[in-house]
């Protein structure tokens, strides 16, 4: 009886501790998928959106956090984007943000901006902090449609009693309409990619014609040089033929 009453001690200890690891790993992941961090050098850099989850239409600030390490230690570093261009992106579609430092921790930076669109949205970093080159497209985490949050739906009758089936419809189209524009947006992502790859091929095509074009221009120089040459040497012997023969013809 004693042996069974440990078993069963020890099997609910366990369990205790199997679902205190998964509920700190969920945290975890979820923390880590909020904000993405990135090392360039000794510089680390944290990017997210300071406002979490985002939706479309509410006021929010895309957040850098810019941090200089050594071994554990880690400095926040002051005035760090002054060197820094940072783009939002969205789809092929950029706008320049305007950072400022964060009023409440050093080393963080806000650019303030209202997503308009569902779908992925990047930072785009290009510069030196602190002589260190920064060159880097960052994603942030989807934004999501605040229709989700909307109540009453907007579409809906200003009626107190919605009509029949208008509740199904609406949570459909509210359904469906940010997954098309999520894919809309990545197919963005991709065709500009495309076009970087194609636009790539064509000015690497564009140098092999040039310098195809300059191994002929040579080569007909060399040919008119030889031309003029060979033409030179011709008339030579038929000079020295002319002279050779009126000597003879003076001699006689």
């Amino acid at each position: 009886m004693c042996h069974m009453k440990t078993s069963s001690s020890l099997t609910a200890v366990i369990c205790f501790l199997i679902l205190l690891f998964l509920l700190s790993y969920n945290i975890f992941v979820k923390e880590a998928s909020a904000h993405i961090i990135k090392h360039f050098g000794n510089i680390q850099i944290q990017v997210g959106w300071d406002t979490e989850p985002p939706f479309t239409g509410q006021l929010n600030n895309a957040l850098v956090g810019v941090n200089q390490t050594s071994g554990k230690t880690q400095t926040p570093i002051i005035n760090a984007l002054a060197n820094m261009n940072i783009q939002l992106k969205y789809g092929s579609v950029t706008k320049t943000l305007d950072f400022l430092p964060s009023p409440t921790q050093d080393g963080v930076y806000l650019g303030q901006l209202i997503p308009t669109r569902v779908g992925s949205y990047y930072l785009v970093l290009n510069g030196t902090i602190q002589g260190q080159k920064i060159n880097s497209q960052i994603p942030l985490d989807l934004v999501d449609s605040s229709q989700k949050l909307a109540f009453p739906d907007t579409g809906g009758s200003s009626v107190g009693i919605a009509p029949v089936g208008s509740s199904t419809a609406t949570t459909a189209s509210n359904n469906i309409g940010p997954q098309l524009q999520g894919i809309v947006s990545q197919l963005a992502n991709q065709i500009n990619s495309a076009k970087t790859v194609i636009g790539s091929l064509a000015k690497s095509n564009a140098d092999t014609l040039n310098s195809i074009q300059d191994v002929k221009n040579a080569a007909d120089r060399s040919y008119m040089i030889a031309m003029v040459g060979i033409g030179a040497g011709i008339a030579g012997i038929v000079i020295a033929a002319y002279s050779i023969s009126r000597r003879r013809m003076i001699e006689v």
